[in-house]
């Protein structure tokens, strides 16, 4: 099974640059993610429920049952949307975090150093 435990490590990180970039108290509550959850809880559940949604809407199509398909398409569209806002969330803290504080301009053509290996290479 697949672990993806990086999101709660990011998690993590997110609220410890929060502390250090931000002037002032910053309610966990005013940002996207929920901060008390465990993101790769979150993220395995969504999963598993689209998982069993597809694999009803293929069950239901073999036998060309409609009423169950679009049962399965209606459950299958709503965990999707949850999967999405999952990550609408961490992209929408991670650009909350670069609003924050002071940072460094980056310059053009910034190339990471070679000491965090090809982590950058994207």
């Amino acid at each position: 099974m697949a672990t993806y435990s990086f999101l709660d490590e990011m998690k993590i990180d997110f609220l410890e640059i929060i502390n250090e970039k931000s002037s002032s108290a910053v309610d966990v509550d005013d940002l996207s993610i929920d901060y008390r959850a465990s993101l790769e809880n979150l993220l395995l559940k969504y999963m598993a429920l689209c998982q069993s949604r597809a694999a009803l809407l293929s069950r239901a199509k073999s036998v060309n049952d409609e009423l169950a398909m679009q049962s399965a398409l209606l459950r299958l569209r709503s965990y999707a949307m949850g999967l999405s806002s999952l990550f609408d969330a961490i992209a929408d803290d991670a650009e909350a975090i670069l609003k924050m504080g002071e940072w460094p301009e980056l310059p053009e053509g910034y190339v990471l150093p070679d000491c965090y290996g090809n982590l950058g290479n994207d």
